[in-house]
């Protein structure tokens, strides 16, 4: 007879190659009857209002496949810590998910949060998906175990730069307002990048906090620049708050802002001020029924009871539409592993009217950007 210690490590080892031993019991946030998900994201702070936005179209999706008897027979729950765009506190939640077992972080969003919770993902082989997080230099990493879904800011600005060379506006006479955080630092950057690649130079800048409560000093200080148009890599507090304080000056610029720098909501409140604002669409229009995803978007949202409709809650819907995709792929005998094979396996995924595509060296998803102009008081986009 062997002696107890081998005979302990030969019967473990047999358990763990077992064909009768199921996926569901080693992998981790993985059962019979669920899939759990952690996402830290915020739900407080100058972002708020996208971070709800994006949680309230993705549990739109979530719902109407758990309602249809889940994924492979497993409803998908996702615990959801709000983490106010801190990168510390997403590490605390992360940390927090780790200990409770999820199988895989879901919808961080933050340039400066990805660019940390990246690193976790690959040194503990978690997937990361549907990151909402554009900074050129964080995606340029192209880390194995983070996935994109949205455009990143170099379509953006490139389009918005492409736009301005254009028109009559001209990209010598524009100015760059970028949020004093990661986000715009790299913002600023991509756009100086896209404005050399047409031998121009962008003639000033100036930083805004994101929350806004220096945007006086801020629109005075572009003010002095004269620019005809001002490119704004900002956060919605602060767009918000600029774009108040640049039309009580009199500021005479055409105003360009980034899809996460001004949401709906927020046009909205600013009113009047907002008309004729561009701002760069990442998705399809929201409210063209005429599109597949977003006429079963709406759909969706009705049966949340989710009132409010806005292009953030149709990306999240878009993005666990995505992450349904690759669970689908990789079947019932769901890991980790698996799971990133079968994302990197989807090379054209037609979400319905909008082309995701991901491959072992691209986790980027979709480059589609449009741009519209904002109307009806902040109401409106106009495509």
């Amino acid at each position: 007879m062997p002696p107890p210690n081998l005979l302990r490590r030969t019967l473990i080892a047999g358990l763990l190659t077992s064909p009768t031993w199921s996926s569901a019991q080693v992998t981790p946030g993985v059962t019979d009857s669920e899939i759990v998900l952690g996402q830290s994201i915020y739900l407080t702070g100058a972002l708020a209002e996208l971070g709800q936005d994006f949680t309230a179209g993705a549990s739109a999706y979530f719902k109407k496949i758990n309602d249809s008897g889940g994924v492979q027979g497993r409803r998908i729950r996702v615990i959801t810590l709000d983490d106010g765009y801190n990168p510390a506190k997403a590490k605390e939640n992360t940390a927090e998910f780790e200990r409770q077992g999820v199988f895989s972080l879901w919808q961080y969003a933050g340039t400066g949060t990805v660019q940390e919770i990246s690193k976790i993902a690959e040194e503990h082989q978690i997937p990361l998906v549907a990151a909402v997080a554009t900074g050129p230099a964080l995606r340029a990493l192209s880390r194995n175990w983070t996935f994109y879904v949205r455009a990143g800011n170099k379509e953006e600005l490139k389009a918005i730069i492409n736009h301005i060379d254009t028109t009559a506006v001209g990209i010598e006479r524009a100015a760059v307002l970028y949020a004093d955080a990661p986000y715009g630092r790299e913002g600023l950057a991509e756009v100086e990048k896209a404005a050399a690649e047409k031998n121009k130079k962008i003639p000033g800048a100036v930083k805004i906090n994101l929350n806004g409560d220096d945007a006086e000093a801020a629109a005075k200080e572009l003010q002095k620049l004269n620019p005809s148009a001002v490119i704004m890599v900002t956060a919605p507090a602060s767009s918000k708050a600029f774009i108040l304080q640049a039309r009580k000056l009199g500021l005479k610029a055409q105003f360009y802002a980034l899809n996460a720098a001004a949401p709906i909501g927020t046009l909205t409140e600013i009113g009047e001020g907002a008309n004729g604002v561009i701002v760069c669409q990442i998705m399809p229009n929201v409210r063209n029924a005429a599109i597949a995803v977003v006429r079963e978007f709406h759909q969706a949202m009705k049966a949340l009871g989710q009132g409010k409709i806005s292009s953030a809650s149709l990306e999240g819907y878009i993005n666990a539409k995505v992450m349904v995709e690759g669970l689908r792929i990789a079947g019932r005998g769901l890991t980790r592993r698996k799971f990133v094979d079968a994302l990197e396996s989807m090379s054209y995924f037609d979400v319905g009217g909008m082309v995701i595509r991901y491959s072992r060296s691209n986790h980027e998803g979709s480059r589609f950007v449009d741009l519209s102009i904002v109307s009806d008081n902040g109401k409106r986009f106009v495509y």
